[in-house]
């Protein structure tokens, strides 16, 4: 059995981290964009595609094609959307917006899990895409090419981003090569290089949110924001995994251990902090100063990851928990119990 590599679980929680505290800033702040990070902003730059390209790294084409659609699929909907669907479902019943049972109710309850998890159902799509590619195209260049281009003209990608978050999947695969090569420490330094570069340049306004790939509507300033979105995510998020992969040793185990509660993390973080904000705002309790929300954002931030990590282990304890809230399924083989986590 392959020994369960660490840098990448660490690049994870370090992400999770990230987009954690991120939006912590804007429940205090009260804000859709702060002044996180001393005023850049920048941790939306690299944190989605940090991790979509840790979920890139571990694709191996030619297992997939020897993988069964259908298993592969209800393994990614137990693994993603079921926890998405519970959390969501939870955020409904306390708001009370359960809809009746009906047509267009259920419709509009699925608009708003796409919505609320938006990143969740990008990644589920993502790897479906990547699956039937590697099935139609023997040919790896041809399979990323293709799927890529297929996603970028796809008028139905922008749902949920998708067509922000694909082409950082494949990065991810082919990163991992890089950092196998000889050239893998001239490329970081070009990484640091344009990344630092690039700095200066990024606002809010280059962000998927505020300016989304529309390919029925496209215009010249979009590609050029689509393509610096891209590169100034990439450059970040692959110092990043560099670094964490050469210090991995160095870093407490326990790190590697929550960075495979990511999910629990991203699903029960945005829940707490969506009625946190109804909170702070009815009692006019928000901030947007400089430093103290940097700092107040980041206690919020490790009270909660900490809270959900020990939420996530009880969780575990049962079966049916493990699945419905956590995504996580257990097989029996041979008398011992294997659950199956994705990296």
């Amino acid at each position: 059995m392959n020994q369960r590599l660490i840098y990448p679980d660490i690049c994870k929680f370090i992400a999770i981290f990230i987009v954690t505290w991120s939006h912590c800033a804007q429940c205090i702040a009260n804000k859709t964009y702060t002044n996180l990070w001393g005023g850049t902003e920048l941790d939306i730059a690299f944190n989605m595609p940090l991790f979509m390209i840790i979920s890139g790294w571990f694709i191996n084409l030619d297992k997939y094609r020897d993988t069964g659609i259908i298993q592969f699929i209800v393994s990614k909907f137990k693994r993603l959307i079921i926890p998405s669907l519970t959390w969501f479902s939870i955020y409904a019943i306390l708001n009370g917006i359960i809809p009746e049972i009906k047509l267009s109710n259920c419709l509009w309850y699925i608009r708003g899990m796409l919505n609320y998890y938006w990143y969740i159902n990008a990644l589920f799509v993502c790897l479906c895409v990547i699956l039937f590619s590697a099935k139609l195209f023997k040919d790896n260049v041809l399979c990323i090419l293709i799927s890529t281009i297929g996603i970028l003209i796809c008028p139905l990608s922008e749902i949920a981003n998708i067509n922000f978050m694909f082409p950082f999947i494949w990065t991810g695969y082919l990163l991992r090569k890089i950092t196998e090569s000889n050239y893998s420490n001239l490329f970081v330094i070009v990484c640091i290089i344009v990344g630092v570069c690039l700095i200066p340049f990024w606002n809010e306004k280059h962000s998927v949110y505020e300016c989304p790939f529309q390919p029925l509507q496209l215009t010249i300033p979009m590609c050029a924001t689509f393509m610096f979105r891209f590169i100034i995510g990439f450059c970040f998020a692959s110092v990043i995994i560099f670094f964490i992969k050469l210090i991995e040793k160095s870093i407490p185990k326990k790190i590697s251990e929550w960075g495979k509660d990511t999910l629990g993390i991203y699903t029960v973080s945005i829940l707490i902090l969506s009625f946190l904000s109804k909170i702070l705002s009815k009692a006019k309790l928000n901030t947007n100063e400089l430093i103290i929300i940097d700092l107040l954002s980041f206690i919020l931030c490790s009270f909660i990851v900490t809270m959900i990590v020990y939420l996530c282990q009880l969780c575990r304890k049962q079966k049916w928990s493990q699945l419905v809230f956590l995504g996580e399924y257990s097989i029996n083989n041979t008398k011992k119990q294997v659950t199956t986590v994705e990296h």
